[in-house]
């Protein structure tokens, strides 16, 4: 699928994501970014961070914080289907707001969100 086409689910699932959390969690994440790019950079792989990785949440340790999603990296794990995309930008974002909220994996994957 083309970059643009990725682009355009993702803008539609996060903000249709975002407009479904309760209140509290949505004024807790209004001001935190998400990013959505296509793979992880060099910095990221230097960091780190795998290259297959799909979301991540970034804090900076002065309290700024984004979350970035890799789309390129979701579109391959949803094997091109673009329902199946859709679902797991939704998931990933939802994962990555968890940890937002201090949720660590064993508390995602309670909520089924690992």
């Amino acid at each position: 699928m083309e970059w643009d086409r990725l682009l355009e689910i993702a803008e539609s699932v996060v903000a249709e994501t975002i407009d479904q959390l309760p209140p509290p969690v949505q004024q807790r994440v209004s001001d935190v970014p998400v990013l959505l790019e296509k793979i992880p950079g060099q910095d990221d792989l230097d960091a780190g961070i795998e290259p297959d990785t799909l979301g991540f949440f970034d804090e900076d340790g002065n309290g700024l914080t984004q979350i970035r999603l890799w789309l390129e990296n979701i579109h391959d794990y949803a094997d091109g289907n673009p329902d199946v995309f859709a679902d797991e930008v939704a998931t990933t974002l939802l994962h990555e707001i968890g940890h937002v909220l201090g949720w660590d994996e064993d508390d995602l994957d309670e909520r089924g969100l690992s």
